[in-house]
């Protein structure tokens, strides 16, 4: 591109062009492509105040993270185990089971639960009041399930 003929098309070409080669444009107005903002920033709310909001690398994403306060992070509720799960857990934690068997009790779980969430979706399907988001999330929850039983299923141990 040693002439100035050969420079490439523009928006605006009914202008003449910048003696400077440059060819981005925002708005008819010519942009430095090496200013390093994206034309459409270019006097927007965001050029004029860069939000401090924004990390600018993994690092500072994380001191931030570590910065932020308790009161802001959403807590889980602490749920105590009910006294069936306590004894069902003592009695597994008490056998003496090999792998194999290990498997099966945790495939009866996800099968039950997997069940379970079944029969609510089914269930749900045929009630006039349930929301369609509510089935839809018990649906996936149904799905995640049958998939983690696929791949438990899946584990060979011999």
């Amino acid at each position: 591109m040693s002439q100035s003929n050969d420079q490439p098309p523009n928006p605006s070409a009914g202008d003449s062009r910048d003696a400077s080669g440059r060819y981005r444009f925002h708005a008819g107005q010519p942009v430095d492509p090496d200013q390093g903002v994206h034309p459409e920033l270019l006097n927007s709310a965001f050029a004029d105040s860069p939000s401090i909001a924004i990390p600018q690398s993994p690092d500072r994403l994380i001191a931030m993270q570590e910065n932020r306060p308790e009161k802001d992070r959403p807590k889980k509720p602490e749920r105590s185990a009910p006294e069936k799960v306590k004894q069902v857990l003592e009695l597994i934690n008490s056998l003496d089971t090999n792998a194999y068997e290990d498997q099966q009790i945790a495939l009866t779980l996800v099968r039950n639960l997997e069940q379970f969430h079944d029969n609510v979706v089914d269930e749900m399907q045929d009630d006039e009041e349930a929301s369609h988001s509510q089935i839809v999330g018990w649906a996936i929850d149904a799905d995640r399930l049958m998939r983690c039983r696929m791949l438990l299923e899946s584990v060979d141990l011999d």
